[in-house]
């Protein structure tokens, strides 16, 4: 028999939108929390050419998250998943995405 007092489980709700912004990074050189905010820097690799002919490595800042506890948990549970996807055997790969794999 079924609990009473259990709630039903929310549908998610999710508008895929074509024109969201993929942001791309190397590092998250920072991280904290502020008023019940998680805060995250990200940040990518530069290679900045000098009149000398050599090669400068800098990092700069690429994006900035901010989101709730709850959210950050989301965050970090897609990290692990997909993380472990790197642990999974190779498979064979088929003509359609020879190098990608989604949950």
């Amino acid at each position: 028999m079924s609990d009473p007092e259990a709630k039903p489980t929310e549908t998610l709700i999710y508008v895929d939108i074509s024109t969201a912004p993929i942001i791309s990074f190397d590092i998250a050189p920072a991280h904290g929390i502020m008023a019940n905010t998680v805060q995250i820097e990200l940040a990518s690799r530069t290679l900045n050419p000098l009149p000398d002919g050599s090669v400068e490595v800098k990092f700069v800042t690429t994006g900035r998250l901010r989101c709730s506890q709850a959210a950050a948990m989301h965050l970090r549970n897609a990290l692990d998943a997909s993380l472990k996807m790197f642990e999974a055997p190779p498979q064979t790969p088929g003509p359609a995405a020879a190098s990608s794999k989604l949950n």
